[in-house]
């Protein structure tokens, strides 16, 4: 199946204890919905998965695909561990999930020939849809075309490439790839508009965690309005990166995303809260966002 759209990498919302705040992430589905993002992406990087209990990832994957109806939902299962991963995967199974997103494992660092066995042992005995999570800068691990290439002809599950590295020239490589039953999206925002006018199918992007701008430059490209696209991509898009990545990723987006919404929420240890000055930064710029 073919996939499209801009799909947000959820944070996952805590108290001021640190727990998860479920109130909060009912709060933000509700408003991915109003401004139109294509599918919810819960256990990602952004949600901060590896300072997640592995009885709260499955608990709060529950919540979310009780919450996502209308919305493609895209699990995380990363892992250090395979087996971790593998059984995350069979909870998806039970789960009204549509595709499963899988990084290399982490830490102790694979090698090409330890990531294609690590899909392999995940998508033995689970039938769902998968997209490879290419995010060499906190995974440790580049994983090559070539492996790209393997393990999407050798798996008919694979279906997808989530591509966050950075690397333009790795995202060309590729988008070589790309067909009309692999998909391939974008995983940094300020590479949104670059990344779909090589192909890319959409952009899984964080700022929709609290704004709507990549939502509009997507539908202004698709339009083939180039010009009103550029406008966003540079002058809304970008500038928010700027700001909402002056502290430690992913501090600025949970900020962001509580100032916003009136809430008085936490950080999980050992993340911290942005400093003050990125905090006043970032209340000016959003002041100004009306969606």
């Amino acid at each position: 199946m073919k996939y499209n759209g801009i799909i947000t990498p959820m944070i996952t919302p805590f108290d001021k204890k640190g727990e998860i705040d479920y109130a909060a992430t009912e709060t933000l589905i509700s408003y991915l919905k109003k401004i139109g993002v294509s599918g919810l992406f819960p256990l990602g990087s952004t949600g901060l998965f590896p300072f997640l209990r592995e009885s709260e990832r499955k608990k709060y994957l529950e919540f979310v695909a009780d919450h996502a109806q209308g919305l493609k939902l895209y699990a995380g299962i990363g892992s250090a561990s395979t087996q971790i991963s593998s059984d995350l995967a069979k909870e998806c199974s039970d789960l009204p999930v549509d595709v499963m997103v899988l990084m290399p494992p982490y830490y102790i660092q694979p090698g090409q020939n330890e990531i294609i066995k690590h899909f392999d042992e995940v998508l033995k005995n689970v039938r769902k849809e998968l997209f490879i999570y290419n995010i060499p800068q906190l995974s440790g691990t580049v994983i090559a075309p070539e492996t790209v290439s393997k393990l999407k002809e050798n798996y008919s599950q694979i279906t997808g490439l989530k591509e966050s590295s950075g690397d333009m020239r790795y995202f060309s490589k590729i988008m070589e790839f790309s067909g009309p039953n692999f998909s391939i999206f974008q995983g940094q925002d300020d590479l949104l508009l670059p990344s779909l006018a090589i192909g890319a199918d959409g952009g899984v992007c964080g700022l929709t965690n609290f704004s709507d701008p990549v939502i509009r430059c997507y539908k202004a490209y698709r339009n083939g309005n180039m010009e009103e696209a550029r406008k966003i991509q540079f002058n809304e898009i970008n500038s928010i990166m700027k700001i909402i990545n002056t502290d430690r990723f992913p501090s600025g987006y949970y900020h962001a995303f509580y100032t916003r919404n009136g809430i008085d929420g936490g950080y999980r240890a050992p993340m911290l809260e942005p400093g003050a000055d990125s905090r006043k930064q970032s209340r000016e710029f959003l002041s100004k966002l009306k969606n």
